[in-house]
């Protein structure tokens, strides 16, 4: 079992020694990595040099120096490198801690897992921009596993991307066959998930909260509320999907979606906000067009 934990970086100069630091916390599990690669997307500051300086471990560190090209086609550029020399890739984003158990808890449910498994998550906790900390599950629950069947799929796209992508292992032979993640969105996540889940590849959830995820208002999630581009780009995925949804589910994901805009809508007008109000008015009227574009499909 050949494993590399993954680090795409973009001037993460300022949080990347606390990743790295914590990847040096993890114990004897440390020792049974390939490698550790910090796929650098182009940085403007010194993160490539902050990387060499933090690493300490007799674990080999690689750095991948390139072009910028976006978060989600710097992860696959990395991928194409790596899925000929590694069986696993455990993926770390750069503004992200791993809890001391992460390593070995990852580690332990790959050997445990079937063949049909391509994925392992975990719970984590979330330090919001405001310094708040949002604790993940903790639960004394075994690993439960998610089977790629139908049902699953259609669950997933009711409930959203419940699979976090950071402090995640992804068997490669699966990242193959699933295909790469779509660098133009900002759900790509999710899509992936979704795609995994509906060619019958399995996911293992454990359900402790292993690593510490910084939300900023720099991060792809809140860039994406801001400009409602997960209102968007989740419609036309559940669309795409839409085969696994029955026809009131349909509607009715699109009323909620509606709901979100609204929301922001009126928000932003409390504040003042005009441009930003318009634009969302501006959504809800596109979700009831994307609905009635959709709603009729001969799928139903």
């Amino acid at each position: 079992m050949r494993v590399v934990v993954l680090i795409p970086a973009y001037n993460a100069a300022a949080t990347l020694p606390d990743t790295l630091s914590s990847l040096q916390l993890q114990g004897e599990a440390l020792g049974h990595l390939g490698a550790v690669c910090v796929a650098d997307d182009g940085s403007t500051d010194d993160t490539v040099a902050v990387a060499r300086r933090t690493w300490h471990s007799r674990v080999p560190l690689v750095v991948y120096d390139d072009l910028n090209v976006g978060q989600h086609a710097n992860v696959n550029r990395a991928v194409a490198r790596l899925t000929r020399q590694f069986d696993w890739l455990l993926l770390l984003h750069a503004d992200d801690t791993a809890r001391s158990t992460w390593l070995d808890s990852l580690l332990t449910a790959i050997r445990g897992s079937e063949d049909s498994v391509g994925s392992i998550c975990c719970s984590w906790d979330n330090i919001q921009a405001d310094g708040r900390l949002v604790p993940g599950e903790d639960s004394t629950r075994s690993i439960e596993l998610v089977p790629g069947i139908p049902g699953n799929v259609h669950n997933t796209l009711l409930m959203g991307c419940w699979w976090h992508i950071s402090g995640c292992a992804i068997r490669l032979r699966a990242l193959e066959d699933v295909g790469p993640f779509q660098p133009s969105l900002d759900v790509a996540d999710w899509d992936w998930l979704v795609r995994a889940l509906a060619l019958g590849w399995s996911v293992r959830y454990i359900p402790r909260s292993l690593i510490v995820y910084r939300q900023s208002a720099a991060t792809v999630s809140a860039a994406s509320l801001h400009a409602d581009r997960d209102i968007h780009e989740g419609l036309e995925l559940i669309a795409r999907h839409r085969g696994f949804l029955r026809r009131s589910e349909f509607v009715d994901l699109h009323r909620r979606r509606a709901g979100y805009a609204l929301r922001r809508a009126i928000r932003a007008t409390l504040h003042g906000q005009w441009p930003r109000a318009a634009h969302a008015l501006t959504t809800t009227a596109w979700v009831a067009a994307h609905l009635l574009r959709n709603q009729n499909h001969p799928e139903w």
